[in-house]
């Protein structure tokens, strides 16, 4: 066996770079940008009014002697249909919001502010030169910098880049995988007919689901039955393809009918390591064939999911350009906990959280790794080494699920 180190180590050496795709926006959210980008334009493009109202000289609103201005409207400017021409000394146009500033008007009037009589309008309050305009440029200039490399696109960087004309967008492609499901023992969580002594198939959907989570596409999926000709065939048949990573849960522990280690060497691909000095997920298996991995997950449906959230899932996000994948918080302990074992414990908890006060952790109490329960409702997971124990009201790291 190897340590945790020692895995997340040979894996690291061992991830290929990833590809790029150029895809449009309505293809891009959740995705990952390749190069940084500068705005091809500036933002707002032109001068436009902030208010429904009118657009005219600062100059022509002096107040004399206590009369408001009066001046004579000589058109509109709206939204897509901007006035042409300039606006004459004395004269001002109706705008709306968002139209574009004609030539000679430096300052709106609010609506509120005027009142309209026949072709003129008087103007009632005081004017500040400027006031109500959205300047070009104002926002950013063209050739300012947006994004960094390395940016998640969502919602609201999507419509950035829409708002300056770039409708397509370079990002990191998403990774191709193959889940292989091993087990005789297996039924389909649909099937009516189960017999007394099979069980129903969590795995499939449980990594299927992590996968797509993951932000990688699930180009296939198949159960096998526990035999090594199905097992190779289905290893064979997956790497042909070119996924970057194939998913085979269940037998790689070291019983007679546990195919997956020797199929995959008869398979072409080489061992990178098999067993991990962890609880749960000890018979990990890892090789490689090509660009391809693959990873030999124990069937235990927890241990499948910790090997996955910590060995699978961070060569996923590598492939598509993230740096990490884990998100985690300080928390103190309830009570004691304590790894007695000669492996490092992935051990489950709660996470209790109080306003204005550290978050607290208390262990669950089921930590059997065929216990889908003990994953469901726990927060997430401390790492406790052989040996260790935290004490009452210690801090530790929990990576949160």
């Amino acid at each position: 066996m190897i340590s945790v180190e020692e895995a997340q180590r040979i894996l690291q050496e061992n991830s290929v770079e990833p590809r790029r795709e150029m895809v449009g926006l309505d293809r891009a959210c959740g995705r990952i940008l390749c190069d940084n980008i500068v705005a091809p334009e500036p933002s707002p493009r032109y001068t436009s009014s902030a208010m429904d109202g009118f657009a005219l000289r600062c100059d022509d609103c002096t107040i004399k002697q206590g009369d408001p201005a009066v001046l004579e409207i000589v058109g509109e400017s709206q939204a897509g249909i901007p006035f042409d021409g300039e606006i004459p000394v004395g004269g001002t146009i109706r705008i709306s919001t968002g139209a574009m500033l004609p030539d000679g008007a430096d300052t709106v009037v609010r609506i509120e502010d005027t009142r309209e009589s026949d072709n003129q309008v008087e103007i009632l309050g005081v004017v500040s030169f400027g006031q109500d305009i959205r300047r070009s440029g104002e926002e950013f200039q063209q050739g300012d910098p947006l994004f960094t490399a390395g940016c998640r696109l969502g919602a609201r960087e999507l419509a950035l880049l829409a708002a300056v004309g770039l409708h397509t967008v370079e990002v990191y492609a998403q990774p191709l995988v193959s889940l292989l499901v091993t087990g005789t023992e297996l039924a389909s969580p649909d099937d009516p007919e189960i017999l007394s002594h099979q069980i129903r198939d969590s795995n499939s959907i449980m990594l299927q689901s992590a996968v797509q989570e993951a932000g990688a596409l699930l180009r296939d999926r198949y159960h096998i039955l526990d035999s090594f000709e199905d097992t190779r065939e289905a290893i064979e048949r997956a790497s042909a393809c070119g996924d970057d990573v194939i998913l085979c849960s269940g037998g790689v522990s070291v019983g007679r009918h546990d195919h997956v280690k020797d199929a995959a060497l008869a398979a072409g691909f080489s061992e990178l390591f098999w067993k991990i000095r962890q609880k749960p997920g000890k018979p990990l298996f890892v090789c490689r064939k090509n660009d391809t991995l693959l990873f030999g997950l124990p069937g235990n449906p927890v241990s499948a999911f910790m090997c996955f959230n910590n060995y699978v899932g961070p060569v996923l996000a590598k492939l598509q350009g993230i740096g990490s994948v884990h998100r985690s918080i300080t928390a103190k302990a309830i009570e004691r906990v304590e790894n007695k074992g000669k492996r490092t414990n992935f051990i489950r908890v709660l996470v209790e959280n109080k306003p204005n006060e550290m978050a607290f952790i208390k262990e669950v109490a089921q930590q059997g790794s065929h216990m889908l329960s003990t994953i469901v409702h726990a927060d997430g997971y401390i790492v406790l080494q052989p040996g260790e124990t935290l004490k009452p009201g210690g801090l530790i790291e929990v990576f949160l699920f």
